[in-house]
């Protein structure tokens, strides 16, 4: 998938309902509402179609970075079930949660300070 400096994508390894009820809790924030969605997938000739795997965050009106680092934090905290997500930002910055070894705060770090870099292009 493509993606443009201002968006930042999250790729989950859950089902369909884990990445639902991410977008369900992005859109139940008010500094993220509106910011994330679900992508049009596309189909392949011979496909019925399909469901995503990711989400598309808008980036570039600023706080992006403590808002998306602040509502991971606290949905990685009330998860009970195993899963893992990929955030990306441009061609080279990604990292990769799993909720079973996320250290939180050093995470919510590292993620804060990728976000950053974006928000200040």
């Amino acid at each position: 998938m493509t993606q443009s400096v201002d968006q930042v994508t999250i790729e989950m390894d859950g089902s369909a309902d884990d990445l639902f009820q991410l977008l369900e809790w992005f859109n139940d924030n008010d500094e993220l509402r509106g910011r994330v969605d679900l992508p049009p997938k596309q189909i392949r000739p011979g496909q019925m179609g399909g469901l995503t795997d990711v989400l598309i965050v808008a980036a570039g009106a600023g706080g992006l970075a403590t808002a998306l680092a602040r509502s991971l934090n606290t949905w990685f905290t009330l998860r009970r079930s195993k899963i893992a997500i990929t955030i990306k930002a441009g061609a080279d910055s990604e990292i990769t949660l799993d909720a079973e070894r996320v250290k939180m705060p050093e995470v919510t770090q590292a993620l804060q300070s990728m976000l950053e870099q974006l928000d200040n292009r």
